[in-house]
């Protein structure tokens, strides 16, 4: 992978790096990117903007299904697409993408999550 190509990846799909997640993510209603938002926040101890591995880690234990130190390393890497070992918001709403589009494996740690923490069809979280 060229420098050119991890600087594509670091600034995201659009080319800016700070996408607008309300026109990337379209499947979503500004009501559950805020609501999205608010969960993300909620565990940015922080407050850095990104889920490193222990916040990840104590939002696993709050939703209930701990995870083990590899089980937490695995998934931020699945959704990690600037490589930097944390979860940014744009990437936590990956996580809704691919549970919606059916992409996680059932069981998964985010799946789990995603299923932990889905909005239901007014856009509060469904817990």
């Amino acid at each position: 992978m060229t420098t050119n190509d991890q600087l594509n990846i670091r600034q995201g799909l659009s080319g800016s790096s700070n996408p607008n997640p309300y026109s990337e993510f379209t499947e979503f209603s500004r009501n559950q990117i805020k609501e999205y938002n608010t969960i993300f926040k909620k565990y940015d101890v922080d407050n850095n903007e990104y889920i490193d591995q222990m916040e990840l880690k104590l939002m696993m234990e709050n939703l209930g299904v701990p995870q083990t130190h590899t089980s937490l390393k695995a998934m931020i890497r699945e959704v990690d697409e600037d490589l930097d070992g944390m979860i940014s918001f744009r990437e936590f709403l990956l996580i809704y993408r691919k549970a919606a589009a059916g992409e996680l494996k059932e069981g998964s740690g985010l799946h789990d999550l995603a299923k932990l923490t889905d909005l239901n069809e007014s856009g509060d979280v469904s817990q």
